[in-house]
């Protein structure tokens, strides 16, 4: 815990960081998603304020207006963090029109926070041409972590890694000279997050890294690899087990052939290159649909078409509603109702798999304002990483990011698995919870030299201007923190702040003033150690 911290919040402190797990266990409870429009006993808001008025949680309809809890409850979910401001700002633009530029990203690599990140991919001995094109496992992680901190367009970050949950790729599994897909994917993901669904997953589906990390590039006319047409199906586009069989993965893997490795003696990089000669011979019937045999390309995108056109017994389309479900879940509500699921899918089809104006819908809409979409979502660790430094404006060095993100077992660019990161409750443990996230808070508030030499204001920053005692203050971090306070626990803290207590539990009365740096050092920055403890603060 922070070396200021005084005596007097020792217990309490130590009371959020050995029982926080499990009461986030019990808040994620109450909290859990999905169903009626009530407010289950026990939940807590995600933005520590009271709940709205209850709307349709299964309808599209647009919401008439937008109250500074709803613009809080919106950040929440499609930013890291609440930054200071930006409820004020979001308000003065109008959401909708938020929502718009939210939307609309500038052509990649061309941004300033952009060209800072890609020199963490940069070695001394790069070659002129190739700078950059050489990174190690931790410098991809550094590089991706940087831009989740820094682009100013939190959104694009967000589903960047929306895309790389679902996709689940680990650079880890790739070798040395093949780390430069890993940035390439990345950076599609980034860029065509919002894009059309059924383009973007065409390009995964041919992309080197994916190649790479699901056997594509070792799947070929002799020996058939499965690995890909499964996950293409259980995982990307249908879910599993819905309307495929062993035989139809058997016949899309050899339509889903033709790729190979290709190394460069010139470059030292390896590329992934389609060749006739690796491609499968003869049709191909999957889901008793046949492929006629053609060298000239590959099947992927008639894989993928194929796909997109299928139906259930109810005449839903497959791949709309799996994908509207997984948005919805991500976003809105951890069980989404079934009718809400079908209402999205209907936009998607509608839009012809384009994303954006069916994020636009959804962002808009009653449902996702409805209580059962403010039911309380758990934060991945890396969200709670980043969402801290956005929030606070409080900077580590990008070597104590990845130590504790890999403490954490949630590091951008390395999902744990091909199904991306945990989900709801699974995400919770108390290696993570406890342990992990508390240190890193710790390194963060006591890092004061550096943060000094920046010329960094903790004051200035996590204090409105019209703070006048602790009373205010308390509100302000645990509101921008997300963090929901009862009575009680908002009056032990506003005591905390006006009293100091040596080691030897000697007391002496301090009346906080926000003006006093001193002050801020010492109580500002416990109480925000304090408040990322509390088990809300998981929550969003």
């Amino acid at each position: 815990m922070p070396r200021y911290l005084d005596f007097s919040i020792r217990r309490r402190a130590r009371f959020f960081g050995k029982t926080g797990v499990c009461l986030l266990v019990l808040l994620v409870a109450g909290c859990g998603g999905g169903g009626g429009g009530s407010q289950p006993t026990g939940s807590v808001p995600a933005t520590g304020q009271a709940l709205a008025s209850s709307t349709d949680s299964r309808s599209l309809s647009r919401r008439q207006s937008f109250s500074d809890d709803d613009i809080r409850h919106f950040l929440n979910r499609t930013h890291f963090s609440i930054e200071p401001g930006k409820v004020e700002s979001v308000q003065a633009l109008g959401l909708e029109l938020y929502i718009d530029q939210m939307l609309e990203y500038p052509a990649l690599g061309t941004q300033p926070y952009e060209i800072e990140a890609a020199t963490l991919l940069a070695d001394d001995d790069d070659p002129v041409d190739q700078v950059g094109k050489f990174p190690g496992r931790s410098d991809v992680v550094n590089w991706n972590t940087s831009l989740l901190m820094t682009n100013p367009n939190a959104f694009q970050e967000v589903m960047g890694m929306f895309w790389q949950d679902h996709f689940g790729v680990n650079v880890e599994e790739l070798d040395n000279d093949e780390h430069h897909l890993m940035v390439h994917f990345v950076n599609l993901l980034r860029d065509r997050g919002v894009g059309n669904f059924r383009n973007l997953m065409v390009d995964v589906s041919r992309h080197g890294a994916m190649q790479v990390f699901l056997d594509g590039a070792n799947n070929n006319k002799f020996a058939p690899n499965e690995n890909y047409a499964r996950e293409f199906w259980e995982l990307f586009t249908l879910g599993v087990d819905n309307g495929y069989t062993e035989n139809d993965i058997i016949e899309s893997s050899r339509a889903f052939t033709g790729w190979r490795r290709q190394f460069s003696p010139v470059t030292g990089l390896t590329q992934i290159v389609f060749d006739p000669e690796n491609k499968a011979v003869g049709s191909k019937v999957p889901m008793g649909i046949p492929i006629a045999h053609d060298l000239a390309e590959d099947d992927y995108a008639t894989m993928v078409d194929l796909t997109f056109s299928l139906a259930d017994e109810n005449g839903n389309n497959r791949v709309a509603n799996f994908l509207s479900r997984k948005l919805l879940v991500y976003f809105a509500q951890e069980t989404p109702d079934q009718q809400l699921v079908n209402a999205l899918a209907a936009e998607l089809l509608a839009n012809n798999m384009n994303l954006s104006p069916v994020l636009k819908k959804l962002f808009l809409s009653d449902a996702f304002y409805s209580n059962a979409s403010r039911e309380g979502l758990v934060r991945d660790f890396y969200e709670q990483v980043v969402g801290l430094v956005r929030t606070t404006g409080l900077t580590e060095s990008t070597w104590v990011y990845r130590t504790y993100l890999s403490n954490m077992n949630s590091v951008p660019s390395q999902p744990p698995s091909v199904e991306g990161w945990p989900e709801g409750d699974d995400k919770i443990n108390a290696q993570g919870s406890g342990i992990e996230l508390p240190n890193f808070v710790n390194e963060l508030l006591t890092n004061r030299r550096d943060q000094n030499e920046a010329g960094y204001d903790i004051g200035a920053v996590l204090q409105p201007e019209s703070a006048t005692g602790p009373v205010e203050v308390v509100d302000y971090v645990a509101e921008l923190l997300g963090v929901t306070l009862d009575e009680t626990e908002k009056a032990e803290l506003v005591a905390f702040m006006n009293v100091q207590i040596d080691r030897d539990g000697e007391e002496t009365p301090l009346t906080y003033t926000p003006q006093n740096q001193d002050h801020q050092n010492r109580k500002l920055r416990n109480l925000l150690w304090i408040l990322c403890q509390h088990p809300s603060f998981q929550i969003k």
